[in-house]
């Protein structure tokens, strides 16, 4: 969880912790609501840290450990559950303008899955938007 100091405005930037984005830069600020398919990816990762050693190795130990598919499937609902738990629900994003090519560009700023973070994070696009 993050505490009230993390998120702070001061010398005219945004700074989160210790990365810091120029006011100036900043044309819009938002907490997005984040899905399943903005989680995917990070889903996929802790499915694969799980289970994918097993999967991988599962077609040369087919005949000898009859074990190992239910072994497979077992480590991948573990996965898959521990990935649900700890997928990001809220993002505190900035829509930052660059210096380059690249223009207008949304930056997640922090993520969390806590609700109290949520809040917090409201909390601190209110106080911003006054500032823009």
């Amino acid at each position: 969880m993050y505490k009230e100091s993390d998120i702070r405005v001061e010398n005219r930037q945004l700074c989160f912790k210790q990365d810091a984005y120029p006011l100036a830069k900043i044309n819009n600020i938002r907490v997005k609501k984040l899905t399943m398919l903005d989680n995917l990816g990070q889903i996929a990762f802790w499915v694969f840290l799980f289970s994918g050693a097993v999967w991988v190795t599962l077609p040369e130990f087919k005949q000898e450990l009859s074990w190992l598919p239910i072994l497979a499937v077992c480590l991948t609902a573990v996965g898959l559950l521990f990935a649900l738990f700890r997928c990001a629900r809220y993002a505190l994003q900035v829509e930052f303008r660059h210096i380059d090519e690249t223009g207008l560009q949304w930056v997640n700023v922090a993520k969390s899955y806590s609700h109290q973070d949520g809040e917090l994070f409201e909390q601190q696009v209110v106080r911003v938007k006054k500032l823009l």
